[in-house]
């Protein structure tokens, strides 16, 4: 019965607000001794299996992220593993197996538990994106908007232009806004999060460096970004992708 009902309610919410794409992401520590084995196993064998995945209609993208400039002995997080479904019927359909016997493989075989520590699971949905072809590394911001509806309006309505406008000055590959959708509540922390992805590191640097006379306050004049985000961005953290298919 409880099975049931869940199916009802999740079916209920697609047909009142449209499917849209979501992704799971995995944040994952990984000691500095283990992290060369821990990507050996993840991009040689794992990224093949979601490939096989993606090929069945199961998913439609899997990467691998490693955090940027952070101390190898931070408590947090320094791998994200990002799963990515075109919805949320798509991503709980029970039809992904995981099969490593495509690879001539057990599980036990690649498994990486024994040498990595998942910090958290979390689930989101995109509401707006611009599509890249060479994003290598990404600026994710996370934070808690007063209210969700109106900062996702703002960045579909206003912010999304001014990025395209300027795309070509800032050298922005993609960008996408994102809403949580599991876990929630003000322990949860960020509600929301953008990305910004640029082929180079140096590029998502300059983005981010103080400028004393910055384009974007002009163009986004009619913007309430400081009523809605007042204290700003909670988080901000670079990521290289070490891998991406789809």
């Amino acid at each position: 019965m409880k099975k049931l009902l869940t199916t009802i309610i999740l079916m209920y919410t697609m047909v009142l607000f449209g499917q849209k794409e979501v992704s799971m992401h995995m944040y994952i520590k990984v000691a500095p001794e283990h992290q060369e084995e821990f990507e050996r196993l993840e991009m040689n064998y794992w990224s093949k299996v979601a490939h096989q995945e993606i090929k069945n209609g199961n998913m439609t993208g899997w990467g691998l992220m490693k955090n940027t400039g952070m101390n190898d002995d931070s408590l947090e997080a320094n791998y994200l593993i990002v799963n990515t479904f075109k919805s949320l019927e798509q991503a709980f359909s029970g039809k992904a197996k995981w099969d490593t016997s495509i690879l001539g493989l057990t599980v036990k075989d690649i498994s990486t538990e024994k040498i990595r520590e998942v910090k958290s699971i979390r689930w989101y949905q995109n509401e707006s994106s611009i599509d890249g072809n060479n994003t290598n590394f990404t600026i994710f911001n996370y934070a808690r908007p007063t209210s969700v509806s109106d900062f996702v309006n703002e960045n579909k309505n206003i912010y999304k232009q001014i990025h395209i406008s300027m795309q070509k000055n800032t050298k922005l590959d993609s960008w996408g806004v994102h809403t949580r959708i599991h876990p929630k509540g003000t322990a949860s922390k960020a509600s929301i999060f953008t990305r910004d992805g640029f082929s180079t590191l140096l590029d998502a640097m300059k983005y981010l460096t103080y400028k004393d006379e910055n384009p974007y306050q002009k163009m986004a004049s009619k913007s309430k970004m400081s009523e809605i985000l007042p204290n700003g961005f909670g988080y901000t953290i670079i990521r290289e992708t070490l891998l991406w298919v789809n």
